[in-house]
């Protein structure tokens, strides 16, 4: 078997970044791909991040693996003073995936959690000097902006058509919070029947340890709740101190855990 780079941009993707595996007769039967994404706001201890994904019809995947962990420390050494992670995700059913990550030397230690909320300690409304509104997405243009504000607080990228089928669920709500022209935070739900889902929220660094976090979820959670809306779910990086500490003042209850994130730390 050998490993190779694709041809040309696999995906979107720089063909140095993606790896293919072929068998002696020259048939593709592994792959896999790194994504290195800066994340300074969501993680600022270790604002470097490497996510790696592989996929292999059974043969190649510690060839492929160890491609890619090759070119992760590669990548790594391009900002030696910044601390970064190699990470993967695995599904919670595929206990197979996560021994082989874990055997390979990945550590178990992150996970996206999903949480319901109760309603926060804090006035549903801008506090003086503030304002809030709804965020204007109706043209095109607005919803990119929106998305670009959004995704850099995000591990996971939204993409524009995932944004338009939220926006037609019925409890579709984004709201931002602005100090004169400043938008400082924004937050946004969706959802059907008695439930709303927060896709979406972040504060600005400068403003943070100011409660708007909260005064964002309760202004939300008060107008959802005129609707009907009984259940509020988030989820929650594990390693995000942030979120874990505003899902704990809103009394968070543990619903499930959506995959685990097993990863590698660079120092």
């Amino acid at each position: 078997m050998q490993v190779y780079h694709p041809p040309q941009t696999h995906n979107g993707l720089p063909p140095e970044n993606v790896f293919l595996v072929a068998d002696s007769a020259n048939m593709t039967v592994a792959e896999g791909y790194l994504v290195q994404t800066y994340h300074p706001y969501l993680f600022p201890e270790r604002p470097i991040n490497l996510y790696l994904n592989v996929y292999s019809k059974g043969p190649g995947l510690d060839m492929l693996l160890g491609a890619l962990l090759a070119r992760a420390v590669q990548l790594r050494q391009q900002t030696p003073n910044l601390r970064a992670r190699v990470f993967a995700q695995v599904g919670m059913q595929d206990a197979a995936m996560l021994s082989f990550y874990q055997e390979s030397g990945f550590a178990a230690d992150d996970a996206l959690d999903v949480v319901q909320l109760t309603m926060p300690n804090a006035k549903p409304s801008a506090p003086m000097g503030y304002e809030m509104g709804q965020v204007p997405l109706q043209k095109p243009l607005e919803q990119a902006a929106f998305l670009m504000r959004m995704n850099a607080y995000r591990l996971d990228a939204l993409q524009q058509p995932l944004l338009q089928r939220y926006m037609t669920m019925p409890h579709f709500t984004a709201l931002y919070l602005s100090r004169g022209s400043e938008i400082v935070g924004e937050i946004a739900f969706t959802g059907t029947g008695d439930t709303a889902h927060i896709f979406g929220l972040y504060v600005s660094p400068n403003f943070r340890r100011l409660g708007l976090g909260k005064t964002l979820l309760a202004a939300g959670m008060n107008m959802l709740q005129e609707h009907g809306v009984q259940n509020f779910e988030a989820q929650v990086i594990r390693r995000n101190i942030p979120q874990c500490r505003l899902a704990q003042s809103c009394r968070a209850t543990f619903l499930r855990t959506a995959c685990l994130y097993p990863g590698i730390n660079y120092d």
